[in-house]
């Protein structure tokens, strides 16, 4: 193997690792200074909402993507918090941001008619 070789070949090695730790340390400094959470709607009998219990910290800013990954439409509510999205479109990612300003659990709920199960599509927010 020629000098040039093993010189490239480091440098590869390098790029890949300082790659790598750049990520993870974007991604921490993000973490610290946001709460990111990713709620994915489902039909019930499909799965209902993942994850049906969602935890977070209270007193910080809470972005939360919602996801529907169906074929029909869905809706969002978290009155507790005064959030709500009225339509979430098929295959579409809508993003709520909210300060859990409360402690306790909080139900959230579809707010647009889903399938005849509709009524059992629920979870909980659970700000600690």
């Amino acid at each position: 193997m020629k000098k040039s070789e093993k010189i490239a070949i480091v440098i590869v090695i390098f790029a890949t690792i300082g790659t790598v730790i750049g990520v993870f340390s974007i991604e921490k400094l993000r973490r610290d200074k946001l709460y990111t959470a990713e709620l994915i709607a489902r039909a019930p009998e499909n799965g209902n909402w993942y994850p049906q219990q969602l935890k977070v910290p209270f007193g910080k800013e809470i972005t939360l993507y919602i996801r529907n990954i169906e074929t029909v439409s869905h809706g969002f509510a978290l009155p507790a918090f005064r959030v709500a999205v009225k339509e979430l479109k098929a295959g579409t990612v809508n993003v709520v941001k909210f300060t859990a300003d409360k402690k306790g659990t909080f139900p959230f709920m579809c707010t647009v008619w889903c399938s005849e199960h509709h009524m059992d599509m629920r979870g909980e927010l659970v700000v600690e």
